[in-house]
């Protein structure tokens, strides 16, 4: 049955009910032609817990993950039929039970700013291949008061559902190959030579890092504000260049290196001192900015400036693909009735962003607003596109071609992840659509994305018991397929996918590995499930058929935790995966790997991986017979406890050809692999 079908039969169902009188169309005509005409009508909808059927029949019609709505329409004529009803449809729109949708009709004057640009409700251009694309605020004055009600408490899921009339009971209900290894080596042409690269999540998108390396140089990325450019050569090393930042109050965060142009992330603050004659008192205002630096550095020994972009907010994290960086940071609006907007509307590059490139979620939980723009390492001073969301962001995963961001409403009902997709081509940022599902992520990884379909994994504690479940969604964020109601009682601690197959582990006391079939996205199926002591809170595909797992070892018994566990996955048969070899590393508990993937060494082409364990770093290999070996262990001791006194920010271990290097502790270590991991240098830094 067709839309215009399923809409007449909404509306003859109410034609026989008697709307009151106060919403009734003539009534309502009469208000808004009383008011004068440079004010604007905005129409705002309230609903009972008792849902009228013409309601939940609407939203069905703009698709069950459609239930979460951003400012925006589902196409041509759509503002009638699938987002915001007609004046005459709102007074048909009643239960049978005499229930009623109410509108209140309220008017403001306009007081935006007049630079700002005209923005209108989406039009066809807004919608690509009959999606539901959702649009920017239409007035400062509309993110205004969004703001103002999110900071009263009053833009959580539970109001959200109220304004909408209906339940996310759906959510509950069952119903070519990606890289092996996303830190994989590159051979250097020049010298010949393999060397490691960042740990990614997805192959393809780069991540920035505190340590990089091309396979001939190290750069090294110092907290006290410099980075060092650093020839690698034999068993040598040698301060070539250093990259020093004016500003004392700009702090670095992170970095790229692609070829001859090294792209470096700052933060900074700056406090104004404002005074109020009247009261006689003053008051310091920070404003928290993040700036993304380019530099040319086909001459390592005098890098140069070549663009700087700045945008405010706090730095959350980053991507590049291509010559392209997406740059994420988290502002906090000012909002009082006495805020001028540029308190509460952040600015990149020194110019105030348009209404229409802020995006309000039905569900907001927070003022914080993310902030995303795209910059060219081709013209690294221009701004290429921007857009930023009302709420807070949890977690982000960035495919090739999409961006995905989460954020988790927790309520003492229900907790809810809200799932936001905007494209990212050649740095144009567009709204594509938005999901609500039940449950809360355990981390990015529980996110990924395969000829277009998103596979998500959610765990549900907000019944007396908590469940898993793993939902498929295309790409118009619409469930195609699930499966609920997995491992009761426990919770996932992490997830890994590769093509058609999802691997994720839940964990109470045992450690159960699932293992998916997703080939058919509208009915993925549990192909296996292996069941062992402990869990891995991080998966990695090391080489064929193999999957790593690092995590921790667990008395069966009492709970008790024993030691970080190091396990081998056979998934040559995915509906069988059986554990190779398990290695404890007894009593040891902290490990950065567990909460920064990019803090571990992984390549799979060279047998080798490490990360740091309490205060000592450790490197193993895996042999098919004998299993785990640790080949090198360090003890950084006191030199990493202290670390951020000595000016480095982490630990990092990197390799280029069989020279390992280990930075932290306030220097560079190199260690002859080939010789059994003999120190033979060290830098200070």
């Amino acid at each position: 049955m067709d839309e215009k079908k399923i809409l007449d039969m909404i509306k003859k169902s109410g034609e026989n009910v008697d709307a009151p009188e106060e919403i009734h169309p003539e009534q309502i005509r009469r208000l808004l032609e009383e008011q004068p005409v440079d004010k604007k009508s905005r129409f705002r909808r309230y609903a009972q817990w008792g849902a009228v059927a013409a309601v939940f029949a609407l939203v069905i019609i703009g698709g069950v993950t459609g239930l979460t709505r951003l400012s925006g329409t589902n196409g041509e004529n759509s503002q009638n039929e699938a987002g915001t009803m007609s004046l005459a449809d709102a007074s048909q729109s009643t239960k049978a039970t005499g229930e009623t949708e109410i509108f209140e009709v309220t008017t403001e004057n306009t007081t935006e700013a007049t630079t700002e640009k005209t923005t209108t409700a989406q039009t066809s251009a807004d919608v690509e291949s009959g999606n539901y694309v959702f649009a920017g605020a239409k007035s400062y004055q509309e993110i205004f008061d969004a703001l103002k009600k999110t900071e009263s408490g009053y833009g959580g899921y539970e109001t959200a559902e109220l304004a909408r009339g209906t339940t996310n009971d759906y959510m509950v209900e069952d119903s070519a190959m990606a890289a092996m290894d996303m830190g994989s080596s590159e051979t250097n042409a020049g010298a010949g030579l393999s060397y490691s690269k960042t740990n990614l999540q997805e192959a393809g998108v780069d991540e920035a890092d505190v340590v990089k390396t091309d396979g001939k140089y190290l750069y090294v990325m110092k907290a006290t504000g410099s980075v060092r450019l650093i020839r690698a050569e034999d068993k040598a090393l040698q301060t070539e260049g250093t990259i020093m930042l004016d500003a004392l109050n700009e702090t670095p965060q992170e970095m790229y290196v692609d070829g001859d142009t090294l792209s470096l992330i700052v933060t900074g603050s700056k406090t104004t001192l404002n005074s109020d004659a009247e009261e006689d008192t003053y008051t310091a205002d920070t404003e928290n900015y993040t700036k993304l630096y380019t530099y040319d550095i086909s001459d390592r020994s005098q890098p140069q400036l070549t663009g700087v972009v700045q945008q405010q907010g706090h730095y959350s994290t980053s991507r590049k693909n291509g010559d392209i960086v997406y740059l994420f940071t988290q502002f906090d609006p000012q909002v009082s009735d006495a805020s001028e907007i540029d308190e509460y509307i952040p600015a990149v590059n020194g110019a105030r962003m348009e209404s229409s490139d802020i995006f309000l979620p039905e569900y907001q939980n927070s003022t914080s607003c993310l902030v995303i723009s795209s910059v060219s390492t081709g013209k690294p001073d221009a701004i290429i596109d921007q857009k930023a969301v009302v709420s807070a962001a949890e977690n982000f995963y960035v495919s090739e071609n999409n961006i995905y961001i989460s954020n988790t409403n927790w309520s003492s009902d229900v907790t809810m992840t809200q799932i936001l997709k905007f494209s990212c081509q050649k740095g144009k940022i567009q709204a594509k659509g938005t999901a609500d599902l039940k449950g809360s992520l355990n981390d990015s990884f529980s996110m990924n994305e395969y000829n277009s379909y998103l596979r998500v994994v959610l765990t549900d504690c907000s019944g007396e018991t908590q469940k898993n479940a793993l939902y498929v969604l295309d790409d118009a964020m619409q469930v195609c397929g699930n499966i609920g109601d997995l491992a009761e009682g426990e919770d996932i601690r992490s997830a890994r996918f590769l093509g058609d197959i999802g691997y994720f582990v839940t964990f109470r006391n045992t450690d159960p590995l699932f293992s998916v079939d997703l080939s058919d996205p509208s009915d993925p199926k549990i192909l296996g499930e292996l069941k062992i002591t402990g869990f891995s809170s991080y998966l990695h595909f090391y080489g064929e058929n193999k999957l790593l797992g690092v995590g921790n070892e667990v008395d069966p018994e009492t709970g008790a935790y024993t030691g970080i566990k190091l396990a081998m996955f056979d998934v040559s048969d995915p509906s069988n995966v059986k554990q190779l070899h398990k290695f404890v590393i007894k009593d040891t508990y902290d490990c950065p790997l567990f909460y920064n993937y990019k803090a571990a060494m992984i390549d799979t082409e060279k047998n080798v991986f490490g990360f740091m364990c309490d205060s000592s770093y450790m490197v193993f290999c895996y042999d098919e017979e004998k299993g785990f070996e640790n080949v090198f262990t360090e003890n950084l001791g006191d030199s990493y406890y202290g670390y951020s006194y000595n000016g480095l920010q982490e630990v990092r271990g990197c390799f280029i050809g069989d020279n390992f290097y280990l930075v932290g502790g306030g220097q560079i270590r190199i260690y002859d692999m080939a010789n059994d991991y003999k120190e033979v240098g060290r830098l200070e830094l």
